[in-house]
């Protein structure tokens, strides 16, 4: 690890993602698990790729984001999304979902087999060194299913021979109740051969606070938040060996614990409120990764996993909690696991060609228990892809990089539960190409235009497919891969002391997997519908960033996203869950040689939470603010207050979010 002087200097010259990668440069490169990195290609100080960008460790820290959905609100052409029905934090990029957009963790898939989806909220931020957010010009690297982009979770690795680190801190509401507590702690070493790491994390929150303005409804009497406890324990750990320069093999174990309540429907529309809790969300993986030189300029890296995933919900009669007799009142358990290795080829013939391949093999496994007695439902799905990619300079300023793959979706098993019976869905076979041009033109060392053209895909994941949405629905065995075109056009760099980065997008999706309304006597709970390949859909528009010295001491920062999402096929049906425009803005400012204030500001315009704009989550501005004192060499105490102004918003209408809390930390670094 960098030393505290230099940890110091980096957080004071830096304010938002953009301008961390920029100005720690190769020092933070250090303590980057590379073998975690999938897109090689770009040219510092403008690293990753083009169209891609990153939030590194400082700025997350330094924002006081708990959790990777709130890190990645940070960014241009992300909005954060809270699923309110059931308590998921998720994300949109440039209009596409979750669903369309896979997670990994160093490269390794670990969103849910079963529907795609994964709670971001669960994830904790202590053991990454950076997040790559890549949108409509995705490697075929990463593999299938990355139809509008995808989400790579770098952790991070020790670079001394002893290096610890510590942080315990504690959340008040607005009356000044203690609300939440957490900590987490980190020890590694790195020797000439190797080196070991081990993180762990605890989070433990009671409730949140709503704001003062939130008026009482039949489900929720304002103040405390109704059933909004959660709890999350994580250990991480990293074994690696380095042979030599060139070669390195890793053995990483990542473990999530947690359970969390549901807050029931707050809002005015005619919303009937759930009394869903989770008392239990687990989720554990183990993965080998390895690169090795194989000589001629070549390297071979592969990738071995386990990933499972356990989850029981349990849905009660009222808000006592106490029984389940109702017809909706339930528990459901979900207990998946994902079996899977890829392999990647790179050879540089030269300074200005490289050929990238790449092969990608999992098997998703989903068992479901819906009810007590009930047999365990089985679905299995395989699937394979195979991407090339080559890399190829005609110019010194030039960088053309095509790409091609082929993915193909099998389905293994999938049980159908019928008056307490299994029997056999049918299983399909689904086969789909995706092809990118990326182009890049440098105009300097620090400057350069970017862009390209992509055909992308995702297949149905097994809700999709087979899901009857507790008698809602009838299963679709035979939906097929939705695809998406995606143009984008960019231009970044750094001048005077300000980087910028503009980038203006569109993208059109075909195939969409959209819900068709069918007879109501065809469900045994109606309305009833299905899921077919019928939708079309278009996504546009702009990202514009900036950040500038203003002085030694003040940094300041901007950005702004503007989408346009047009349902082509529906007209009348609304786009949901995302805003029109989001600004993002923060002040940095550096009050002495032990003291540094930070100040930001997010402000999104109204979206809609129903198809039929009946709900509508208003527009909203939230203030934030944090102080931190740097007491020792290397001992650190910060105080911020979030939701400054307490004012009412949420991301979907009838789920308000936390009004002002307070916010102190303590950290220590050896």
């Amino acid at each position: 690890m960098r030393n505290l002087a230099a940890a110091i200097a980096a957080c004071l010259a830096s304010s938002i993602p953009l301008a961390a990668a920029a100005e720690a440069g190769a020092a933070a490169e250090s303590d980057i698990f590379s073998l975690g990195v999938v897109e090689v290609i770009g040219i510092p100080p403008l690293r990753p790729a083009p169209g891609s960008e990153r939030v590194d460790a400082e700025a997350i820290e330094r924002h006081d984001r708990r959790d990777v959905a709130e890190a990645l609100d940070l960014l241009p052409g992300v909005t954060l999304q809270n699923v309110g029905q059931r308590r998921e934090r998720m994300v949109w990029i440039r209009g596409f979902n979750s669903r369309q957009i896979p997670i990994y963790i160093d490269g390794v898939p670990v969103y849910v087999p079963y529907d795609g989806n994964i709670d971001l909220a669960r994830f904790g931020v202590d053991s990454l060194s950076e997040i790559v957010v890549t949108k409509g010009l995705t490697s075929v690297l990463y593999g299938p299913n990355a139809l509008g982009g995808s989400v790579n979770l770098v952790s991070r690795r020790p670079t001394q021979p002893f290096e610890a680190a510590a942080t315990a801190g504690f959340d008040l509401d607005r009356t000044g109740d203690l609300s939440g507590y957490r900590a987490d702690a980190r020890i590694g070493g790195r020797s000439a051969n190797g080196y070991a790491q081990v993180t762990a994390g605890y989070a433990d929150n009671d409730f949140f606070r709503l704001p003062a303005g939130v008026r009482p409804t039949a489900a929720e009497d304002g103040g405390r938040r109704e059933n909004s406890a959660d709890q999350d324990r994580r250990v991480t750990a990293k074994v690696a060996w380095t042979p030599n320069a060139t070669d390195e093999y890793s053995i990483s174990y990542h473990r999530q614990d947690g359970e969390k309540q549901d807050p029931p429907y707050a809002g005015r529309a005619n919303v009937t409120p759930r009394y869903w809790r989770w008392p239990d969300w687990d989720k554990e993986s183990l993965y080998l990764i390895t690169r090795t030189a194989l000589g001629g300029d070549a390297d071979l890296r592969l990738r071995a996993y386990y990933d499972s995933f356990y989850n029981q919900l349990d849905s009660w009669d009222d808000a006592t909690y106490s029984t389940q007799n109702r017809p909706y009142a339930f528990s459901s358990i979900y207990d998946d696991f994902t079996t899977g290795a890829s392999g990647e080829i790179e050879q540089r013939w030269s300074e200005r060609q490289v050929t990238r391949l790449a092969l990608h093999f999992k098997r998703d496994v989903h068992r479901e228990t819906s009810a007590v007695g009930a047999p365990q439902q089985h679905f299995v799905d395989k699937t394979w892809s195979a991407g090339l990619e080559h890399e190829w300079r005609p110019h010194a300023r030039w960088t053309v990089t095509p790409g091609v793959a082929y993915n193909r979706l099998q389905g293994e098993q999938a049980d159908n539960l019928v008056a307490g019976a299994i029997e056999p869905f049918a299983v399909e076979t689904n086969d789909a190409f995706n092809v990118q041009v990326a182009l890049a033109y440098a105009l300097g060392e620090d400057s350069r235009f970017f862009g390209g053209i992509s055909r992308k895909t995702r297949f149905p994941t097994l809700k999709d497919r087979y899901s009857y949405r507790m008698g809602s629905a009838l299963p679709n065995p035979d939906l097929e891969a939705e695809r998406s075109t995606n143009l984008e056009l960019g231009y970044e760099g750094i001048a005077g002391g300000v980087r910028y980065r503009a980038a203006v997008f569109h993208s059109r999706l075909d195939d969409a997997i959209e819900s068709v309304s069918l007879d109501p006597s065809a469900c045994t709970s109606p309305p009833c519908s299905q899921l077919r390949n019928i939708g079309e859909q278009r996504n546009q528009g702009v990202e514009l960033s900036a950040d500038a010295d203003l002085t030694d001491r003040l940094r300041v920062a901007a950005s702004y996203t503007y989408l346009d999402r047009d349902n082509r096929s529906q007209p009348q049906v609304r786009s949901t869950d995302t805003p029109r425009e989001k600004l993002f803005a923060s002040l940095d400012y550096a009050l002495g040689e032990r003291w540094t204030a930070l100040a930001s500001a997010t402000s999104e315009s109204r979206r809609y939470s129903s198809t039929d704009s009946r709900r509508i989550a208003p527009g909203f501005t939230s203030y934030d603010a944090r102080l931190k004192w740097q007491a020792a060499d290397n001992l650190g105490v910060s105080f911020g207050v979030h939701n400054i102004s307490d004012k009412r918003y949420m991301y979907e209408e009838g789920y308000p979010e936390s009004g002002r809390t307070y916010a102190f930390a303590v950290n220590y670094r050896y």
